[in-house]
């Protein structure tokens, strides 16, 4: 034995949870693991568990996964499967017994046993099959989260990079706006000269085709026709940028919407998860109550098969000294 298992209860608690292997040669430990820490799988086999084959056992027969001995009329079986820590072959328990009406002389076979073995052995295939669906179930939930994980994570990108431009975009709007009214407010009061240059700017067509007069502007042909061509855009640029917000309007709800179908999605995946996690716990249940009834048989089985191999024995110990 070169190695030490340190076993340790929670707080508050009454069990003895597996806490930490150190070297056999360790004198001290320093225990800061939290309660959550503890391997709760592992619980420590505490007095009478684990206990060593009874004293005097002078006959041994190995079945169904653990040791059989007989002491005078005692049947002992070890914990075999049923023991949770340790070697299950090799762990006794005084409860574990049966107390026959004759000192049992030798083990021999029966077709119950073997019965029961076999029913054994296919809940243990049925355990292994379903062990391995709910396996399968929990990688298709694993990945319909993973899916729903990397969908939500493509939305938070695309929403702060929308709302990072929508901000962009609105503050340059504002400030256009502030600079046109500036602007227009300084159009208000140009004089007449200084008016038909600023259109002449605006409207490259006009170029020296307008005069100030006393009443007013005069625009020659070139320069009307212009006008009118670069007033023409207004409202085709007008109903474009009305179409440009209702496409990012759109956008918007779709994206919205693509957010609602994914935290449906993850709804569906709690579901699931919640779903296999009740399908497992139930089928754990329906073997776990087969088992004890096989255990159960197989007990009753061995009994009967001990009592019948002893009375056998005594019979041909009889017959063979010409009592029968």
């Amino acid at each position: 034995m070169d190695k030490i298992w340190i076993f340790r209860t929670d707080d508050g608690g009454g069990l003895y949870y597996f806490l930490a292997q150190v070297n056999n040669a360790t004198s001290t430990y320093t225990d800061s693991t939290v309660d959550s820490g503890l391997n709760d799988d592992i619980v420590a086999p505490l007095n009478p568990l684990n206990a060593p084959p009874p004293t005097g056992a002078n006959l041994v027969c190995f079945w169904s996964g653990r040791l059989w001995v007989a002491v005078k009329n005692i049947l002992y079986f070890a914990m075999g499967p049923d023991c949770t820590t340790g070697v299950g072959e090799e762990a006794f328990i005084a409860s574990n017994q049966f107390k026959l009406p004759l000192n049992v002389t030798g083990f021999g076979s029966h077709m119950y046993g073997r019965y029961i073995d076999l029913q054994s052995a296919k809940k243990d295939a049925q355990v292994a099959s379903l062990t391995q669906t709910v396996e399968q179930d929990k990688q298709s939930v694993a990945s319909l989260a993973s899916q729903a994980a990397q969908e939500q994570s493509t939305y938070q990108a695309t929403l702060t990079a929308m709302q990072a431009q929508n901000a962009q975009l609105a503050q340059t709007i504002a400030q256009e706006s502030a600079a046109l009214s500036k602007v227009q407010a300084v159009d208000k009061t140009l004089p007449l000269p200084q008016l038909g240059q600023r259109m002449e700017t605006l409207v490259p067509d006009a170029k020296g085709g307008v005069t100030a007069t006393a009443t007013g502007l005069a625009l020659n042909d070139a320069a009307s026709r212009g006008v009118v061509s670069q007033l023409e855009e207004v409202p085709v640029l007008k109903d474009q940028l009305s179409q440009e917000t209702q496409t990012a309007a759109n956008n918007a709800d779709m994206l919205t919407k693509a957010q609602t179908t994914n935290t449906a999605c993850q709804s569906e995946v709690a579901g699931l998860n919640k779903s296999l996690t009740d399908q497992q716990a139930h089928e754990a249940a329906v073997v776990a109550a087969d088992k004890v009834k096989i255990k159960k048989a197989w007990r009753s089985g061995f009994k009967w098969g001990a009592i019948t191999t002893a009375v056998g024995g005594i019979a041909i110990k009889l017959f063979t000294a010409g009592a029968l």
